[in-house]
């Protein structure tokens, strides 16, 4: 398995995602398809937006990325991730998750990632633990309009010693 970066042609993988029930069913439901441009065009403008493919034939099978958020008047590093449903289960949200912070901590200043996993999402919650991300809380967080109830999941993706150096 391996990230590669979201590029102009993955309309169609934004698309198959955002307009699945099963996949948006922990955020409200699937997105209209008037709205899947502007999508589109915000994960392309993210320098850290990945689709994720699993062999040499690379048919995407997800999306996982960091973007800047603003939450409470400070700007945040937010992750998130969808998959397919044909794949969800296999581990492969685990695998992208894993290699995505790999990187981050590898070659970005981002300190620290924050998920929003509604909280009905058992698995997606269950990835926030698996890697450590410390829980603060419940929230009301905004999705695609959609006010969800959601656990806010942060983690430390710099050593307090490299933050010091900065």
């Amino acid at each position: 398995m391996k990230l590669l970066r979201y590029e102009d042609g993955d309309l169609e993988l934004t698309e198959a995602l955002e307009t699945d029930p099963r996949v948006m069913r922990e955020l409200g439901g699937p997105i209209e398809s008037s709205r899947l441009p502007e999508i589109h065009h915000r994960r392309l403008n993210e320098l850290w937006y990945f689709k994720i493919v699993l062999d040499s034939r690379e048919r995407a099978v997800g999306t996982i990325g960091i973007w800047e958020k603003l939450l409470d008047g400070a700007t945040i590093h937010e992750t998130g991730w969808l998959v397919r449903p044909a794949f969800q289960g296999r581990g492969i949200a685990t695998a992208a998750l894993d290699l995505l912070i790999k990187r981050v901590r590898a070659g970005s200043t981002f300190e620290r990632l924050h998920a929003f996993p509604p909280i009905t999402n058992a698995p997606s919650n269950a990835l926030c633990r698996k890697f450590d991300f410390s829980l603060l809380g419940e929230r009301d967080f905004i999705y695609a309009g959609r006010t969800l109830r959601c656990n806010h999941w942060v983690l430390q993706t710099q050593s307090i010693e490299s933050e010091a150096s900065h």
